[in-house]
């Protein structure tokens, strides 16, 4: 049995409700998503933004580790 085929406009519904909006505002970043009236004071910019810079090297080292591990079979 094949899964029902979901609409386009439901995807793009669902994919809008998982964004996150970051906005900086009096030296502090905030997240906000655009569904909801939900906005976050996450902290300074510079810590922000290092943390953010440490995830997505993180990432990116994930990402390269995974292409180069083997596939058994």
């Amino acid at each position: 049995m094949t899964a029902p085929a979901i609409s386009t406009a439901t995807n793009q519904t669902a994919e809008r409700e998982l964004e996150v909006i970051f906005s900086l505002r009096e030296g502090y970043v905030w997240a906000s998503w655009p569904t909801t009236v939900l906005c976050m004071r996450i902290g300074p910019h510079d810590v922000v933004a290092a943390m953010m810079e440490d995830f997505l090297a993180q990432d990116a080292l994930g990402e390269r580790l995974m292409r180069e591990v083997p596939k058994s079979g």
